[in-house]
């Protein structure tokens, strides 16, 4: 049953499962253990449902893909071998990639070191390249790329791991199930006429196949480098031709201020109407707000404020994000209802979900009927107003979390300056 995989250790609840047999050949692992770091049994129920749907999910996809710890073996192999001809200042190669004059060098090169038999083979190029599935290549590709997604949350993640997988599906769909190493130009073209007709019969916009064969290209340029292969890409200059962007506009005050009104977002749950409110007077970023923990908010305060910073919940887009934000009218109602509320609960760090639902609550309401509008163009509104009232560019840049291009000195401004820059045209509760 979903959520049942708990165990409580110390204050903490932790996630505790053993890896299905069946899924034995896609996962190295034979126990998943962590600590979802909450004190509250309602609550690790909801976050242990989640990831287990995620792990079955990633798991089955891992199957259909076709991931094989077998391979992942054969990977191995092939780099602790690449690894003994480098110590040797040896270009990694296979031994059909030696030619006669290469061979007996490396001959001559044994006989003058006399080393073990396993680092001969290597040297003459007898480990053959692994036959990696495209998905087995993935998962070196991620964790070789730890040090970008160890800070995200759990739903930063899977939308990141989400983007690849879907980009692996379609180019199977598209050219088979192809080995890396045998991916070669004419499969990238393939994928390209694939994505052409796609975007025919589905009405998509080319930006979105641009995004999958940067994903694999990306892939394949780090697997080569794993590997010290020099090759060239097979999806170098792979790309389709992209639309003119059409900027996002911001809203208009009015519009803020009718869709603030009782009852005006329509059936809205309560906690995104308490997101949307949130983010006018404070400029956040939607990722920002549903990822505040209680913690975050502070109104206990001479300036009630929030500080946007990193938590369990979720990561920053880049280190300039980190500030503290003053609370004013419907903002300041938002977060004190929050905080009555015991915070997010199963809403905590869903990002992707709630902007969807938002944003489909804006149109259906008559608020927004412009498609370059969306929840989104609060913080354009937010920065509009910054800029029509001539505030300094460093404390623009603080407010909005931007990095700030000249040398920095001192702290800024502190909380109550910040809240008279915003008090002239923040939305008050209605």
């Amino acid at each position: 049953m979903w959520g049942q995989h708990l165990k409580q250790r110390g204050r903490w609840w932790h996630y505790y499962r053993a890896v299905p047999n069946r899924f034995r050949d896609v996962d190295a692992r034979t126990q998943i253990c962590f600590a979802l770091k909450t004190t509250d049994f309602f609550e690790a129920k909801l976050r242990a449902a989640q990831i287990s749907r995620d792990l079955e999910q990633e798991w089955s996809r891992a199957v259909e893909l076709g991931v094989s710890l077998e391979s992942k073996d054969a990977a191995r192999s092939y780099a602790a071998a690449a690894d003994a001809q480098r110590r040797l200042g040896l270009k990694p190669q296979c031994s059909q990639e030696l030619s006669n004059e290469d061979l007996l060098q490396r001959l001559q090169l044994l006989l003058e070191t006399a080393a073990p038999v396993a680092e001969q083979k290597s040297v003459l190029g007898l480990a053959e390249k692994p036959k990696l599935s495209m998905m087995d290549a993935y998962d070196r590709f991620w964790n070789h790329i730890e040090d970008e997604w160890s800070s995200l949350s759990h739903d930063q993640r899977r939308v990141k791991r989400n983007g690849y997988h879907k980009a692996l599906s379609n180019f199977r769909e598209a050219v088979g199930d192809i080995a890396m190493y045998d991916v070669e130009r004419h499969h990238a073209l393939s994928f390209r006429s694939w994505w052409l007709k796609r975007l025919k019969e589905r009405s998509l916009k080319p930006h979105t196949g641009n995004k999958e064969f940067n994903a694999l290209r990306r892939l394949i340029t780090t697997n080569y480098d794993i590997d010290a292969i020099e090759m060239t890409n097979p999806f170098a200059r792979i790309r389709l031709k992209d639309e003119v962007q059409v900027s996002r506009l911001p809203f208009e005050r009015e519009q803020i201020v009718m869709s603030v009104k009782p009852g005006a977002l329509g059936k809205l749950a309560p906690e995104f109407v308490r997101l949307y409110c949130l983010l006018v007077n404070t400029g956040m970023r939607p990722v920002e707000a549903i990822g505040l923990e209680l913690d975050d908010v502070i109104l206990d305060h001479d300036v009630p404020h929030v500080h946007v910073r990193k938590n369990a919940t979720r990561g920053l887009k880049t280190a300039h994000s980190e500030r503290l934000l003053p609370l004013l009218g419907v903002s300041l109602q938002a977060a004190q209802e929050l905080v009555e509320a015991g915070g997010w609960g199963k809403r905590l760090g869903k990002n992707m979900y709630a902007t969807s639902i938002i944003n489909r609550n804006l149109r259906d309401s008559g608020i927004v009927t412009d498609k370059r509008q969306s929840l989104y163009s609060l913080r354009h509104w937010f920065q509009d107003q910054l800029t029509k009232r001539d505030v300094v560019d460093r404390a623009q840049a603080q407010l909005m979390g931007h990095k700030f291009q000249r040398p920095k000195y001192g702290y800024g401004k502190d909380l109550t300056e910040l809240r008279d820059i915003i008090a002239p045209f923040a939305i008050e509760v209605p």
